[in-house]
């Protein structure tokens, strides 16, 4: 009879987990990437004041440039989800990376609209795909009881890179020129592909459900530098939830969202993610203007929006936390707050200081919520799928996104300035609050093992991977 080769399923391993050094190097250049995404993409609305005075554009012609970017990352998301849940997570973030810092050093150098809507547009297909192959990565690698709460940090990097533009154009646009912002964020960009090779694993779930040749062996390797002193036999053969196998080996189409539970889920997030998306790119595009037209120099406009990127970044981590235990429908508390702020901006009656605390409030609970929304796109789907599910809601969401900075243009445009744009943008978190709440209300109802249903904290780790009954081989 034939030696047995010890079957391990990696799923308790990644529940039972300690943080490690390597785990914890790998969430941090995580971090840095989606920090760069965030700076690379969001730095236009800094640097928006000084192109226009370049190039003499209008204010819908901003607004255009900033929704031509977005459309390549709604695109850009569909192809690179597509790939990942193909050929991995990792090839596809160092694709990605690589793509945007290239563009955006072209951007740097683009002297008519013509080549700055083309570079915008080409760089948003690689800036698109690099969120949600983050957080699928970041949820197949987190227990379920931190998940949400993983994929808020890694958000955070987003939401302090958009952030970071302000003082850095601040500093280097005065002296150097619009352009070199865009130079400084893709040259920084070219340079993490070089931490994102050594640091940052293929999703073992993935490589798994896959099974190519060799698959066990990588599987192992990534496990044991991952958590150090776990106990692995040599020929181990790892397996994943049944439910998760389901999908392996079926070529994804959208119709698999929408199979089961998530028939109910998927619109709903993509409905709450549209509506967020096009409130936040409409307060991150034209924040930076307005401020200018309420009175602020633009280095103060830039201070100010950095500011509340910031406090936005704390809200992400804050919600985070009660999303984790409480479910989806608890984060409905920011963007209520966020109607409020929004209404009093839209009053036309707030002197200086009070209108800066009111910008800050609402970008801090419009980024708070956006953030808690975008830490649960990725956790209803399962492994095989997980990459698209996540690709598909970003890239809806992009449709929201593209509307907020023209709409924004457009009222501007029109007249009705600052205090009108916010009061119309003021029923984007108003009906977000009322979907957000059936969410909550969808996912409590999840059967124990549909992947985002809440459950309880997972026990801790051993350090000795759990083996199943194996059959000869």
């Amino acid at each position: 009879m034939s030696a047995t080769r010890p079957v391990v399923e990696v799923a308790p391993i990644v529940e039972r987990q300690r943080a490690s050094r390597h785990w914890l190097l790998m969430y941090a250049v995580c971090c840095l990437i989606t920090f760069l995404d965030g700076f690379d993409f969001q730095i236009l609305s800094f640097a928006a004041t000084y192109i226009r005075k370049d190039f003499g554009f209008t204010g819908t012609q901003l607004g255009t440039l900033a929704t031509v970017g977005l459309f390549g990352t709604m695109i850009g998301a569909l192809i690179m989800g597509y790939l990942a849940d193909r050929i991995g997570r990792r090839p596809t973030i160092v694709a990605s990376v690589a793509g945007f810092g290239l563009f955006m050093l072209g951007f740097a150098y683009a002297d008519t609209y013509a080549h700055l809507f083309a570079l915008r547009f080409v760089s948003g297909l690689f800036l698109g795909g690099v969120l949600p192959l983050t957080w699928a990565l970041a949820a197949e690698y987190a227990p379920k009881r931190f998940r949400v709460t993983a994929v808020s940090i890694i958000m955070v990097g987003y939401t302090l890179g958009g952030a970071a533009g302000g003082p850095v154009s601040n500093w280097l646009i005065p002296e150097y020129g619009w352009r070199s912002v865009f130079v400084v964020g893709g040259v920084c960009s070219l340079l993490t592909v070089l931490a994102v090779l050594p640091l940052v694993p293929e999703s073992v779930k993935f490589l798994v459900l896959k099974a190519r040749p060799g698959s066990d062996e990588r599987v192992s390797r990534i496990l044991r530098r991952l958590q150090p002193g776990l106990s692995i036999e040599p020929g181990t053969r790892f397996t994943t939830e049944a439910q998760e196998q389901a999908h392996s080996g079926k070529r994804f189409t959208p119709t698999q969202l929408f199979l089961g539970h998530l028939a109910a889920i998927t619109p709903l997030l993509w409905l709450v993610y549209l509506l967020s998306s096009a409130l936040i790119y409409f307060l991150v595009f034209w924040t930076p203007m307005i401020n200018e037209q309420m009175g602020f120099s633009v280095s103060a406009a830039a201070t100010i929006a950095a500011l509340a990127s910031v406090a936005g970044a704390v809200a992400q981590l804050f919600i985070s936390r009660f999303v984790d235990r409480k479910g989806a429908g608890i984060i409905l508390w920011m963007p209520l707050a966020a109607v409020v702020c929004m209404l009093a901006l839209g009053t036309g009656v707030l002197g200086p200081a009070v209108y800066v605390a009111f910008v800050i409030g609402a970008k801090m609970f419009v980024n708070g919520g956006h953030g808690g929304i975008t830490s649960i796109a990725g956790t209803f789907y399962p492994t095989g799928i997980r990459a698209n599910g996540a690709a598909w809601a970003s890239s809806v969401a992009k449709v929201g996104a593209m509307v907020g900075p023209w709409l924004g243009g457009v009222i501007l445009d029109a007249g009705l300035g600052a205090h009108g744009a916010f009061t119309v943008f003021a029923a984007c978190p108003a009906v977000m609050v009322l979907v957000l709440f059936v969410l909550g209300r969808v996912q409590r109802r999840l059967p124990a093992d549909a992947e985002g249903a809440l459950s309880a904290a997972a026990a801790p780790t051993t350090g000795v991977a759990p083996v199943k009954t194996a059959a000869p081989s």
